[in-house]
């Protein structure tokens, strides 16, 4: 009777060998998880790249300096100042400084007919050829005997088309090549009211 439990005993430890043995073959032991609570490989899931590069930070552009702005030039004066000559509306003939008067009725450029025209304020003088006497409008003619610059040594002066006009400065009327002379005297513009002035 003594070998029963021996025999018994043997069979325990088969089982209990064939046990292990079936679990070896099926995989063996499990094994715990080193960090239960991360349920994933262990990525960092961010918003990093996975490829180790970092995304850069947006830039803002640098705010630029506005260019300085140089003002426009002022307007070229319409006659600088220097000698011209004139020409009368009535029959295109060019004036000369006579001495006891203006006339417009020579072809050829002389030295009475070059006339030196000066800005003066918002007018103008004349100076004739024949003595460099300042222009006058005595109301009856022009004549250029003076000295000095007043009131009826300054004609405003003034575009029209492609010709000017001249107001005389004794009483601002037009000045009008009459043939005979230059007197400045008439309200309106007409042909006889517009002279050419040319830059020599």
């Amino acid at each position: 009777m003594a070998a029963m439990p021996m025999l018994a005993g043997v069979g325990l430890m088969m089982v209990c060998c064939s046990s292990s043995s079936a679990m070896m073959m099926m995989g063996g032991e499990e094994k715990e998880d080193p960090d239960p609570g991360s349920g994933d490989s262990g990525a960092d899931d961010s918003g990093a790249d996975d490829s180790g590069a970092t995304t850069p930070a947006a830039t803002t552009p640098a705010a630029t300096t506005p260019a300085a702005t140089t003002p426009p030039p002022p307007a070229p004066e319409m006659l600088p100042n220097g000698v011209y000559t004139l020409r009368g509306g009535r029959g295109a003939k060019l004036c000369a400084d006579e001495g006891g008067k203006v006339i417009c009725d020579r072809d050829a450029v002389g030295s009475w007919e070059k006339f030196t025209i000066n800005k003066e304020g918002s007018a103008y003088t004349l100076r004739g050829g024949r003595a460099g006497k300042l222009c006058a409008d005595e109301g009856g003619k022009v004549i250029c005997d003076r000295d000095a610059v007043g009131s009826w040594e300054k004609f405003t002066i003034n575009k029209e088309g492609s010709a000017y006009t001249l107001r005389g400065g004794r009483a601002g009327k037009l000045c009008a090549d009459e043939g005979g002379k230059v007197i400045c005297d008439r309200d309106a513009v007409g042909s006889w009211e517009k002279f050419t002035i040319t830059p020599l």
